[in-house]
């Protein structure tokens, strides 16, 4: 099986660029990117292979948040189920919380704590979204540490000089009482533009016991000072409840995969509170100079408590210990001063046994990240033909707080852990592009310094942290524009991801589930990245191509024994991999044959743990990576108003763990159905099916303590339709 799919990939790859020698000339417009200088910069220019999905693209395909969109990218995989994590370029969903950046507007959204929560990636209304940029594997001068597997930047729309009032009103309903809500308004008065949105998504999920309930809310501000120079307030809110259950075991999921996977009630509530506030300048000194200039204040806040009855647990573990007392007592020879000890203790069991009438497990977490920073760009173009240099510099203050307290009410504290914990960060770099007719040559040279500072409190253990790292970044590029669309590129680039400061401490176990915390001596990580690239428009497509190798020193890792991450009664520990490797190569290209559009992309990658502290993990493949990953999809316009289309995604399994002894997930094989008529020019109504065929996958697979596989079961065949109106 796995052969014939090989077969078929590279068979299909030949073929999405064969196609274009008999499409249909389109006028697709000028493409242009945003995010790989900060500044807009022709798609030809770019010493990327970037995947760019605009606001058409999103109402065409009826995306409904973020995570689907970024589905949809070829070298981006999404681990659906409970705060979705992304992953860019093979670098596994735990591992990319620390080396892909997720920006909306240019402002990060990543958490300082890396090791915990996945960044919320689904707090942006869908309907706000101008365009994302996928930039794989790139971005390290401009973003710094963090970049190795790419950055995704998600930019909104900005409404500038229309005096008319604008605006839309959305809603959609779909399978397992999912109900969502959008509208949007905005006008511009003299020199101000004017916008508010508003997005409401409350749904029950696929199996029992998810559930969520979120509101989300921006409003934005922009003076116009001049043709050339605005100033721009912007301030966003996402609030969200919710609730998800526990993983599957595999007689659970025989018997029922939508089961919670819960053995007794559990009373608990979840939050996210999300506040962000930004204000940016813009402005064009002279003829020569672009500068733009950011500084915003970000704070998010996910507290979580869920109290469950213990009673019969907690009598049963006082009925252990007093039979094993009573053992012990009815040994001859016992020294009476001992027995009198154990005696009184046993009475004292009995007497709470006796006692007891309910005991309660309660159980308290709280993530607060907050971050505060500036970031100051100049572009100065300084010769007639376009050569320009970027420079800028930045400062980051960001704070986290975790919080975790486990107890049996009113009988004990069983755990109680507080990490406050801080990162500040200042940067500087310079990204210069040398054009000599049609060869660009780019360099780029970055320096940052972070600064940590804290404590991390376990009950009465408490370890101090105070660090200080340099890093740096540098990039060298050649872009040969061989033509007034295309270029071909080749670049190095060298990029790093610093620890975060949970990562500066291990959780080591000194006795049976005791623990004590202690300072470690990890490195920063560096990957070299080589790349060779292609883009095109031929016959009215975008064409795409990309090959690219990398190798990770010191790759930073998080290890948990038994494998098993966020336990409480586990030990872990962050450590250095001696070095990884990542290879393979990103296809895309679209076709237009009158009434039908085509559109495909494959991305292969190959990942290894080449040198480890342990025997354990060299040489095999890094965990949750797909080797394959195909996206089609065809849409076909029945008449000027009515359009339908299908999309196919094949993303292969990967294996469990990086010991890669316990076996792989289940490859994931998806094919979704869409309609859209457009009623009139300003409402137009769409419905879908996902998953037509039903097919069986899996959010994700992960072991148990006891090294047992426990499953997340993805939803099978679900609906959706709603309606959209504009004026």
């Amino acid at each position: 099986m796995e052969g014939k799919m090989k077969k078929y990939l590279m068979g299909l790859s030949i073929l999405i660029f064969c196609a274009n020698a008999y499409g249909e000339v389109v006028d697709l417009g000028e493409k242009n990117i945003y995010s790989e200088t900060g500044f807009e910069k022709n798609l030809r220019n770019s010493t990327t292979s970037p995947f760019i999905i605009t606001a058409k693209d999103i109402e065409a395909k009826g995306y409904t948040s973020v995570s689907e969109v970024l589905d949809s990218v070829p070298g981006v995989n999404i681990q659906e189920g409970l705060h979705p994590a992304v992953d860019v370029r093979g670098q596994g969903y735990q591992k990319a919380r620390a080396t892909v950046q997720l920006l909306v507007d240019g402002v990060s959204a990543n958490m300082l704590d890396t090791s915990h929560m996945n960044m919320p990636i689904d707090v942006v209304n869908i309907n706000e979204i101008e365009r994302i940029e996928v930039i794989p594997g790139g971005g390290a001068v401009l973003y710094g540490s963090g970049t190795s597997g790419g950055v995704i930047n998600i930019i909104t729309k900005k409404y500038k000089g229309n005096n008319n009032i604008r605006g839309g009103v959305g809603y959609q309903v779909g399978s397992f009482a999912n109900n969502k809500f959008d509208v949007s308004a905005g006008t511009s008065v003299g020199n101000f533009d004017f916008d508010v949105n508003y997005s409401k998504n409350r749904k029950h999920g696929y199996r029992d016991y998810d559930f969520t309930n979120s509101d989300y809310f921006s409003g934005r501000v922009n003076y116009n000072i001049n043709k050339t120079s605005n100033i721009a307030f912007k301030y966003s809110g996402y609030r969200d409840k919710y609730t998800y259950p526990s993983f599957l075991t595999q007689k659970e999921l025989d018997s029922n995969r939508r089961q919670s996977g819960n053995d007794k009630e559990i009373n608990e509530k979840n939050r996210i509170k999300k506040d962000e506030f930004s204000l940016t300048y813009n402005t064009k000194i002279g003829d020569k100079n672009d500068l733009n200039i950011l500084g915003f204040y970000q704070k998010t806040d996910i507290p979580s408590e869920s109290i469950e009855d213990y009673t019969t647990e907690y009598k049963g573990m006082l009925a252990g210990q007093a039979a094993k007392l009573r053992g012990e007592l009815s040994v001859p020879g016992l020294p009476a001063r001992a027995r009198i000890a154990m005696q009184n203790r046993l009475n004292a069991l009995l007497a709470e046994l006796g006692s007891t009438s309910s005991v309660d497990f309660r159980t308290v977490s709280q993530f607060k990240d907050t971050k505060k920073a500036i970031k100051i760009k100049d572009k100065f173009t300084y010769d007639n033909d376009g050569s320009n240099i970027v420079v800028g510099l930045g400062y980051t203050d960001n704070d986290m707080l975790r919080v975790a307290k486990r107890e049996l009410v009113g009988k004990r504290v069983l755990a109680d852990t507080k990490l406050d914990l801080s990162k500040k960060t200042f940067e500087v770099f310079a990204l210069n592009t040398y054009k000599i007719n049609k060869v660009e040559l780019i360099q780029g040279l970055r320096f940052e310094n972070s600064k940590y500072n804290g404590t991390r409190k376990n009950n009465t253990d408490v370890v101090d942290i105070k660090k200080s790292k340099d890093n740096w970044a540098g990039s060298l590029a050649i872009n040969y524009l061989y033509s007034d669309t295309g270029n071909v590129y080749a670049k190095y680039e060298r990029a790093f991801t610093s620890p975060a400061p949970g990562q500066l401490v291990d959780k080591v176990e000194t006795a049976p589930s005791i623990f004590t915390y202690k300072v470690n001596n990890l490195k920063s990580e560096s990957t070299n990245l080589f790349e060779i690239g292609w883009n095109d428009y031929l016959f009215g497509s975008l064409l795409s191509a990309d090959v690219f190798y990398s190798q990770t020193k010191d790759e930073i890792a998080t290890i948990f024994e038994g494998g098993r991450p966020n336990a409480h009664d586990t030990g872990f520990k962050s450590t250095n991999l001696g070095k990884t490797r990542r290879y393979g190569f990103d296809l895309s290209a679209e076709q237009k044959f009158e009434k039908f559009t085509f559109r495909e992309a494959y991305s292969f990658i190959d990942t290894k743990i080449l040198k480890d502290n342990s025997s354990n993990f060299e040489g095999k493949h890094i965990a949750n990576i797909p080797k394959h990953k195909l996206v089609f999809s065809v849409d076909y316009d029945i008449s000027s108003k009515l359009t339908v289309g299908a999309d196919y995604e094949y993303r292969a399994t990967t294996f469990i763990d990086n010991t890669n002894n316990n076996g792989k997930d289940k490859a994931k094989s998806v094919f979704n159905l869409r309609a859209d008529y457009k009623l009139t020019d300003s409402l137009n109504i769409y419905a879908g099916i996902n998953n037509v065929f039903g097919a069986k996958y899996y959010n994700s697979v992960v072991l148990d303590k006891s090294g047992e596989k426990t499953y997340d079961p993805a939803p099978r065949i679900n609906y959706y339709t709603g309606f959209k109106y504009k004026f």
